[in-house]
């Protein structure tokens, strides 16, 4: 006997068929253009698309029509900022940002110096490729973030209170124009004032009252929490007297010329870290009023929505953990974990936290990626962040590869978890398991040498490809390379004295 119910369930199954199919090719049209595919030797890691991310065609949309601002928040430790789990309340406006965007967790810088670091998110190459050491400038050649945004219809606009991030030392000279130390030395302003955000907060003001119709990318570039800690007295006290979380000290590796250098000085005591610590955080909470400032004069010029806001930093700030102080000279996290965090208009990512390994390199490669902006491909070393952003991508990035000067320089090769240092002659190694000893403290290279052996193997191929292959690092014999020449600064007594004021010369 025929089944009265069964043409039904037919039909039914037949529907339900038709459905998926329909379902799948509006998720597949609106994932959008693929991202772009691995340089050689790096694969990206692959991620499920989730429905709740947008596609990289969306992201580029909402650029079409808006403005860039990069705001760096001169040596700003991402372990020191609270969306990046700091118990202090130091940052509640970035903070607030971060919860409008997307906070990349485990950020890096370069090198642990405004110059050099500065020269890497402008170029997107590595410190061995750029090569803006000391009074070098860029080579002419250099293609750069301004010239790739002004390709694309933006008026370019430079803001420093450091004049290492500055046409002063050889960078941003390609900017439409460019305010920095002399402009408020025009001011009326001494080297105290120009280092406050007050006087670069005038500046960007007196700008956006005046700015071209035009669409502007604008770098913006304050000082604090870099030392001096000149923060009004109100904020230099927020944290006073109290105990810093999760203050720690310990010595260096291999760094005997330092350790020597140290011993001469005063041995910081726990008290005394304890007290700069606070002074610091104090200083970072002031530079967080400059961001909420930012934001402030943005919305009041009719910006703010319109606006992608990046929020990063040049390098960290070591207080005596592996025994130094400062940065410049050491490429631990302390020093060379920064926060990025980018806020895009009219799109609801809020939240968004991810946890793949990126790099100042990768800022300028993303931007262009957003704006559609072309740029020559094989000058460029960093990676778009688009694919992490978006969700096609779970990693862009192996390694982070960070270089400090200190004595001897070392050079760090770091993952998720390991991180490897290596230093200038070949001889001393370092290797920390990340997973067991997240302080990096204890050297595992004498247990773990197939792991250092495949990081070193890593560090090779990096090594070649730039353009001063640095591989004295692991050989021993290799020789340091010969740069090629350049116009050099000319390094006046006036420009000295500021970078003396800075700790950058000794």
């Amino acid at each position: 006997m025929l089944d009265p119910g069964k043409p039904a369930r037919l039909l039914g199954s037949l529907l339900i068929l038709a459905v998926l199919v329909v379902a799948g090719y509006l998720v597949l049209r609106h994932r959008g253009r693929a991202a772009p595919p691995p340089a050689a030797g790096e694969a990206y890691g692959r991620a499920a698309v989730s429905a709740d991310l947008p596609a990289a065609d969306d992201l580029r949309a909402v650029a079409r029509e808006a403005n860039v601002v990069v705001c760096v928040i001169d040596a700003a430790r991402a372990d020191h900022v609270g969306c990046y789990g700091y118990a202090r309340d130091t940052t509640p406006n970035i903070d607030r940002l971060a919860g409008s965007g997307t906070a990349f967790e485990q950020h890096f810088s370069q090198y642990p110096e405004t110059k050099m670091s500065t020269a890497c998110l402008f170029t997107s190459q590595y410190p061995d490729t750029h090569l803006a050491y000391g009074d070098r400038r860029l080579a002419e050649s250099t293609f750069t973030l301004a010239q790739g945004l002004r390709a694309a219809g933006l008026h370019t606009v430079l803001f420093s209170q450091n004049g290492y991030a500055s046409p002063m030392w050889g960078l941003g000279e390609e900017f439409d124009e460019a305010y920095y130390e002399p402009h408020l030395k025009e001011a009326g302003r001494d080297l105290p004032d120009i280092w406050r955000p007050e006087a670069l907060l005038e500046q960007v003001e007196c700008w956006l009252e005046k700015r071209p119709r035009s669409r502007f990318f604008a770098y913006v570039h304050f000082m604090p929490p870099h030392d001096p800690y000149i923060a009004p007295p109100g904020t230099r006290r927020y944290f006073a007297g109290q105990q810093p979380p999760e203050a720690w000290l310990s010595d260096y590796a291999f760094d005997e010329v330092e350790r020597e250098r140290r011993a001469k000085e005063r041995p910081w005591s726990e008290q005394h870290q304890g007290w700069m610590l606070n002074l610091y955080d104090g200083n970072l909470r002031y530079a967080d009023w400059a961001v909420g400032e930012l934001e402030r004069l943005l919305r009041e010029a009719g910006a703010f929505e319109s606006t992608v806001l990046i929020v990063t930093s040049d390098h960290g700030e070591a207080f005596g953990e592996h025994g130094y102080r400062g940065h410049t000279f050491s490429a631990y996290d302390e020093t060379i974990r920064i926060p990025l965090i980018i806020k895009l208009p009219r799109l609801n990512v809020a939240g968004r936290r991810i946890s793949a390994l990126t790099q100042s390199v990768d800022v300028m490669p993303t931007v262009l990626d957003l704006f559609e902006a072309p740029y020559p491909r094989d000058g460029v070393q960093g990676r778009s962040l688009l694919p992490l952003m978006t969700g096609e991508a779970g990693e862009v990035n192996d390694y982070v590869f960070a270089r400090a000067a200190g004595q001897p320089p070392s050079y760090v090769i770091r993952s998720h978890d390991w991180m490897l240092v290596l230093y200038r002659g070949g001889q001393l190694r370092a290797l920390y398991d990340l997973k067991e000893d997240p302080r990096a403290l204890q050297n595992v290279i004498e247990s773990r040498p197939e792991e250092a052996g495949r990081m070193v193997e890593a560090f090779r191929a990096f090594a070649r490809s730039q353009t001063a292959p640095p591989l004295q690092f692991v050989d021993s014999d290799a020789r340091r390379p010969q740069l090629p020449e350049v116009n050099k600064i000319e390094v006046n007594e006036e420009m000295r004295r500021s970078l003396e004021a800075l700790g950058y010369l000794r």
